[in-house]
């Protein structure tokens, strides 16, 4: 899914929005990634943030979203990580449990539809810049190229992602709500091997969690 047409999207629908049209809300979130393709089940990984959101109208809303993320690599994608190290540098993954870090910086779009006063489903498309700590650390024992065991500055990167949300909000009170929601994201690396060519894996995540909100106009 192209990040640019995405930004776009969002800045059009933000300029068009009629000024104090609809309600402000900021909250935090709660997610945790479920085992698959990308995703191992060991150790457990965790996603925590923040949201924000201007509604629009009651219908559609624009905002922004801070979120750490804490995820396991499985076994397939251990894998294609250590092909990768060793065609491109040379190197080897060391140990089976491995997690990388990221730190997401996106903008969004949000689609409610309010079946009623009390609950009301929505659908959300970000996209943006997530900051990548591959927690590798490159080490040369005698007689071998590198190990790569723990973390190292040259592999922290800033690459594009994007993410897609469906949820439930429950109105607690006039200006609290409280809701459940899943989330896929996508990230591609862009660390180039010596050739230039993108030779990472791009990774991806399914997350379930919760959050709450605080609003006001």
């Amino acid at each position: 899914m192209p990040i640019r047409p995405l930004l776009l999207t969002i800045a059009c629908v933000a300029l068009a929005a009629p000024a104090g049209a609809g309600t402000t809300w900021i909250g935090a979130q709660l997610h945790f990634p479920m085992p698959a393709r990308d995703i191992g089940d060991t150790p457990l990984g965790v996603d925590a943030g923040g949201t924000f959101t201007w509604m629009v109208n009651r219908y559609v809303g624009v905002g922004a979203d801070l979120v750490y993320h804490d995820w396991p690599a499985s076994a397939g994608y251990v894998g294609a990580f250590d092909r990768y190290l060793r065609t491109t540098r040379l190197e080897a993954l060391d140990g089976s449990a491995w997690a990388f870090t990221a730190l997401q910086f996106t903008g969004h779009v949000k689609l409610v539809a309010p079946v009623s006063r009390l609950c009301a489903p929505w659908v959300q498309v970000g996209a943006g810049e997530y900051r990548l700590n591959l927690n590798l650390d490159e080490r040369w024992p005698a007689d071998t190229y590198a190990w790569v065991v723990g973390k190292a500055p040259e592999n922290v990167s800033v690459v594009a992602g994007w993410y897609g949300a469906v949820g439930l909000d429950f109105r607690l009170a006039s200006p609290v709500v409280l809701g459940v929601d899943a989330t896929y994201h996508f990230v591609r690396p862009q660390n180039k091997d010596w050739h230039g060519a993108n030779a990472l894996p791009s990774f991806s995540a399914f997350t379930v969690g919760t959050h709450v909100l605080f609003g006001w106009r």
